[in-house]
């Protein structure tokens, strides 16, 4: 018993040693945080801070640096589309008058076409569509030779004077009567025609040039027919100044295919005759037909400069 008891006060004895020795501890300090520790976290704690943020709030812009301006773009304007628009009639462009065209219609082919055609549109009347033409009594070169010989020296002094030239025919292997030579001209919208011809006569004293235009007797041709007439002086006056010859003059037919159908000014030049031995080795002188082609060349010249 008293073992026990003894047992007892020193284990009460111990307790008091522990419970005296725990009162004498201090607490242990808690360490604050520096002001650098405090700096240094910053950052983390506001970037959680953004994360955990409601999407609807906004951050606040930061301002950054103005970039260096680049070079502004030079803008390339846009090509509108053309609007669709109806195809317009062909016409022949408005240009000076010197720049008008003229029509050379070199007379005949080589093998004449003898089917009738209605000599003009007021008329019932019909002639062959066109001929061979005549031959030299002397030289006995065809008409339709001489006419394109004539006619390409003449397209050639036109040409240098500026003036817009155009033929019918340029070889002789062709098939194109009088009013398809007419038609051809009214559809080019040529400011004058000149058909080239050289004449024969049952006399061979007969001789000198001359030049025919369209009767105004004729109503479809009346529209044209001032004009023509005043063409014709003038290329009557161009013959005579190149030639030395005074001519036969002036002549209006209303018997011609080639006028009858024509809808613009037409004149045509007989260069002389070719039953006439001496004329008709003179228009096969290659200086004679340079003279011939001056005076036309000349003639249309004043013409389409002074309309």
């Amino acid at each position: 018993m008293c073992y026990k008891r003894m047992r007892i006060l020193a284990a009460i004895i111990c307790l008091v040693g522990v419970l005296a020795g725990c009162g004498d501890k201090q607490p242990v300090p808690v360490a604050l945080p520096t002001t650098e520790a405090v700096q240094s976290a910053s950052p983390q704690v506001t970037a959680a801070q953004a994360t955990a943020a409601p999407s609807e709030v906004q951050a606040a812009p930061t301002p950054s640096p103005s970039p260096t301006a680049a070079p502004t773009p030079v803008a390339t304007p846009e090509t509108e589309p053309t609007p669709t628009k109806k195809a317009a009639p062909t016409t022949l462009p408005s240009v000076p008058k010197s720049n008008k065209l003229v029509m050379i219609d070199p007379g005949h082919q080589k093998v004449g076409n003898n089917a009738p055609e209605q000599v003009g549109p007021d008329t019932r009347e019909t002639k062959a569509k066109v001929s061979s033409g005549t031959v030299g009594v002397k030289t006995k070169k065809p008409e339709y030779v001489l006419n394109l010989e004539v006619s390409l020296l003449l397209k050639a002094e036109l040409t240098k004077r500026g003036i817009h030239v155009t033929m019918t025919r340029e070889t002789h292997d062709v098939d194109i009567s009088n009013k398809q030579r007419a038609d051809m001209a009214n559809e080019a919208g040529a400011a004058l025609v000149v058909r080239i011809h050289a004449d024969g006569d049952a006399s061979a004293s007969t001789k000198g040039f001359s030049v025919l235009y369209p009767s105004a007797a004729q109503p479809a041709v009346k529209p044209i027919a001032a004009d023509s007439k005043q063409a014709a002086g003038f290329l009557l006056t161009g013959l005579q100044q190149a030639t030395g010859q005074k001519g036969r003059g002036l002549s209006a037919r209303d018997d011609l295919s080639g006028f009858n159908w024509s809808k613009v000014p037409v004149a045509l030049v007989e260069i002389g005759f070719m039953t006439n031995p001496e004329e008709d080795e003179l228009m096969s002188e290659a200086a004679y037909q340079q003279k011939l082609a001056m005076g036309i060349a000349d003639g249309i010249e004043q013409f389409v400069n002074g309309k």
